[in-house]
């Protein structure tokens, strides 16, 4: 479903700085869908909501403001629909977001918190180490200033350590600097919350910061400040950039990113200063290597931009942040791309997909069975329509097996009906459902069958047909275009008379291509497959909702796929055997009987 709302939940605890609340108040501002700020209720005194406009021009504007508690209190938040939440915390942990993913859909950014194994939505800006893939990464979204002067470490310096310097770096540093010998006239340092001027080093010049920081940067020729969002705006400028960071995390990061840097310096007394002003020395030693390293970096974000990052959450739909199969709140991800992330559920083992990239009203039109079809097959549905009724006949095979040698049958996702005429011809009673009204028609105008056009479960009613229950059902590679299992298993075992069959075919997980592959197996899924199934992974979750597996056929052997290019026929047989006695065919079919009802 389309996202109705994003609620924005930045990094906002005191001794954390502003830029996570910065960069989350103009990315709500510049939002075309509802966007609020959920901050936590313990504030640093700097950041109140009276003093705001100091660290954010124009606060608060056009966007909602609400501590945390207040948001918890206020259910019209969990009753507006589907909505985003996003959050830049810089380390979530799984129980963060959980707390709002029964009614929200978690998004990450620039997080490398426990939670990034968890969100259905990975969003990196900041270029760095990461423990897994993002879904999409740019640093395009960072809203970077325009490449200024070639970097200058003998130019002037700015010292500039976020909105509230939690660690109290600035002062410190500019004294390390004046004992290194450069001039006061060439320091310039934007004042923290709460530090007086005259605590400053005598001479040094205090910046304005009401202006735009980022604007002013292509004044400096060199910018000390801490990991973090300034340091890609100066390189960006055309700024030489040494850090000093407030933890260790923020060094590692630092110099895992490329900047040079002199280390840790938050919570440092005066006599462990020495170990950053041997490091400054160092550096400031060699300003060739300055200039480099400014260069390598600003070419890391000089990116094809991806547009901004308000136009990419207002482009993401909203899916639920839950198994489709059993219901698991945040099952983790294995797999992300740009519009899809794939879980896989610890509870039931079914793979899953969260899409977001938004879902064409007319998605099983009248091309679905035709071009579509014919781009995969090299032929269309109904120059195909014989074969694919040669397959139903040996399906109604087994089906009989089970002593369904007539009856009534409901083939959902009929398509023309080919199997249902199939189905005609043995005996049975066939009838059809399937969302394409053209398909429909067809089988009812040029083959005589009843079917309906409806979505299941949802539009259909018993009334539909004078079945009100049948004795078999069936569903050939319909099964994984369903986004909720749980609805669809419910209706089908209302719908099923007592010792009915169910059958099912859809493409297997564990065949040869996903083995070789999982992350290109999933990257070629069609992006209306919801859920990947193992024959392992269908005995258990068919039985949950009431049926028994009697027979799985393992379809689709393709020894091309192995990897392996046979020279002979007798090698590509081998390889065919191979795949037959493993299992290792791309689909499956699964036959099941229902054996008892869940109400």
């Amino acid at each position: 479903m389309p996202s109705e709302r994003v609620l924005f939940f930045p990094l906002s605890r005191k001794g954390m700085g502003s830029g996570h609340l910065r960069r989350c108040f103009d990315t709500a501002r510049d939002m075309e869908i509802p966007a609020s700020l959920i901050i936590d209720d313990e504030l640093p005194d700097a950041l109140l909501p009276g003093d705001w406009s100091g660290v954010i021009p124009d606060f608060p504007g056009s966007t909602s403001v609400l501590l945390t508690s207040d948001a918890l209190k206020d259910n019209s938040f969990f009753d507006a629909g589907r909505t985003l939440a996003v959050f830049d915390r810089r380390q979530s942990t799984e129980a963060d977001i959980l707390l709002w993913a029964e009614k929200f859909t978690p998004v990450l950014l620039d997080d490398d918190g426990q939670a990034r194994i968890f969100a259905p939505f990975v969003l990196d800006s900041i270029p760095g180490p990461r423990g897994s893939d993002a879904n999409e990464a740019s640093p395009s979204w960072l809203n970077l200033p325009p490449r200024g002067q070639k970097p200058n470490p003998g130019g002037l310096i700015l010292l500039s350590f976020g909105g509230a310097d939690p660690a109290g770096i600035t002062a410190p540093l500019a004294q390390i600097l004046l004992k290194t010998g450069i001039p006061a006239s060439r320091i310039h340092l934007t004042l923290p919350p709460g530090v007086l001027p005259d605590s400053l080093p005598r001479g040094v010049n205090i910046l304005d910061s009401s202006g735009n920081l980022k604007n002013q940067l292509k004044n400096y020729g060199m910018v000390f400040c801490s990991y973090g969002l300034t340091a890609w705006e100066a390189v960006a400028a055309g700024c030489a950039v040494i850090t000093a960071d407030p933890t260790d995390y923020h060094a590692f990061l630092s110099k895992a990113a490329g900047f040079p840097g002199i280390g840790r310096m938050g919570g440092r007394s005066g006599w462990q200063f020495g170990k950053n002003r041997k490091k400054l020395l160092k550096l400031l030693d060699f300003p060739e290597s300055l200039v480099k390293s400014a260069e390598k970096l600003a070419s890391m974000v000089e990116l094809r931009s991806k547009g901004s990052l308000s136009s990419l959450l207002d482009s993401l739909e909203a899916p639920e942040s839950r198994c489709l199969a059993c219901g698991k709140v945040l099952p983790p991800v294995i797999a992300r791309f740009p519009r899809q992330s794939y879980y896989r559920c610890p509870d039931c083992g079914i793979t899953g997909l969260y899409r977001f990239g938004k879902v064409p009203e007319d998605e099983y039109g009248a091309d679905y069975f035709q071009a579509e079809y014919q781009n995969q097959y090299g032929k269309s549905y109904l120059e195909d329509f014989q074969n694919i009724k040669a397959m139903g006949v040996s399906r109604l095979e087994i089906i009989s097996r089970r002593g369904k040698k007539d009856g009534s049958l409901l083939d959902i996702g009929c398509a023309f009906g080919p199997f249902l005429e199939a189905a005609r011809e043995a005996g049975y009673q066939p009838h059809g459902i399937d969302i394409s009204p053209d398909a429909v028609a067809y089988v009812r105008d040029n083959l005589g069958i009843p079917a309906v056009s409806a979505a299941f479960p949802g539009d259909f009613t018993e009334r539909m047909f004078s079945s009100k229950r049948f004795d078999i059902i069936t569903l050939w590679y319909v099964i994984e275009h369903f986004t909720d299992l749980k609805a669809v298993f419910a209706a089908l075992n209302s719908l099923l008379e007592a010792n009915g069959v169910l059958a099912l075919s859809t493409p297997n997980g564990a065949g040869i291509s996903a083995r070789r592959s999982l992350k290109r197996f999933l990257r070629k899924s069609p992006e209306d497959h919801y859920s990947i199934w193992t024959p392992a992974i269908a005995v258990n979750l068919l039985s949950r909702y009431g049926f028994k597996v009697y027979q799985i056929k393992v379809t689709g052997h393709h020894p091309e796929r192995f990897g392996i290019f046979p020279k002979s026929r007798l090698f590509k047989s081998f390889l065919g055997l191979i795949s037959r006695l493993f299992a290792l065919g791309d689909t499956f079919e699964v036959y099941a009987v229902k054996e008892h009802s869940l109400v």
